[in-house]
């Protein structure tokens, strides 16, 4: 798997989500509040935005390819960049 890969396939999603382009304009728009990255490689990722909504990001996140062109990594520094607040979580220490 190279520079092929388009990223999460929203079909396989069994719960609302926001696409990766258009959570990277709301991103870019001021719109998020927090993101949260599951561990280990934050594969799945949840952003909260300023009017309180929280949606799984999906269609297109960059889910981690160990030998391919994709990671998590680079929704990790458009975070950081935009200055927004964001943590890596332990699905299984996670409060329910």
């Amino acid at each position: 798997r190279g520079g092929d890969f388009n990223g999460l396939d929203a079909n396989s999603l069994n719960e609302e989500s926001i696409s990766y382009a258009e959570f990277n304009e709301k991103l870019k728009g001021s719109e998020v509040a927090f993101v949260e990255f599951l561990a280990p490689d934050g594969d799945v990722a949840y952003a909260t935005f300023k009017d309180n909504k929280r949606l799984r990001i999906g269609e297109g996140y960059p889910i981690e390819q160990h030998d391919g062109y994709s990671s998590p990594m680079f929704c990790v520094r458009a975070v950081k960049n935009a200055g927004v607040p964001y943590k890596f979580v332990v699905p299984a220490l996670m409060k329910s």
